[in-house]
């Protein structure tokens, strides 16, 4: 939510019919309920490997364009974020913390380390508390012999 608005991303894929269905329903619906809805078509593209698994918590004082740092720098790391949580509580006074959970994945073309050493960095830089996890599946699938 960001103030009385909120965005809503979905990504849909079917037949022709289903998806024309939709793109006819869909601005009947908003003018309905007042909503400004975009649809874009776009083409497939071949699926990029993905076998990292990133999973990232922060707690830092809430100001502006925090989320973006961090979604940023999963940018920076060609990760694709799956799934981000946030949410603020009160502080003392003025103050309010802002908690972030983002799970991501990576290409196995990225090193760990050097994710991780960007991301500590960027704790630091934001005075933020954080721990950032990451898993190469294709590695498990190894070591369990699969």
């Amino acid at each position: 939510m960001l103030g009385d608005e909120f965005t809503f991303i979905m990504l849909l894929s079917g037949s022709w019919n289903a998806i024309n269905l939709i793109e006819s329903t869909l601005p009947l619906k908003g003018a309905e309920l007042e909503l400004l809805i975009v649809m874009k078509r776009t083409t497939a593209r071949p699926p990029q490997a993905m076998p990292n698994t990133v999973w990232v918590q922060v707690e830092v004082p809430d100001s502006p364009h925090i989320i973006e740092r961090f979604t940023a720098l999963c940018d920076t790391w060609n990760m694709n974020i799956a799934e981000l949580v946030s949410r603020t509580q009160p502080g003392d006074g003025d103050s309010a913390q802002l908690f972030i959970q983002i799970t991501a994945h990576s290409p196995a073309t990225q090193n760990a380390a050097n994710i991780e050493q960007a991301f500590k960095a960027l704790c630091t830089e934001l005075n933020a508390q954080g721990s950032i996890n990451i898993v190469n599946y294709s590695q498990h699938d190894e070591q369990d012999g699969v």
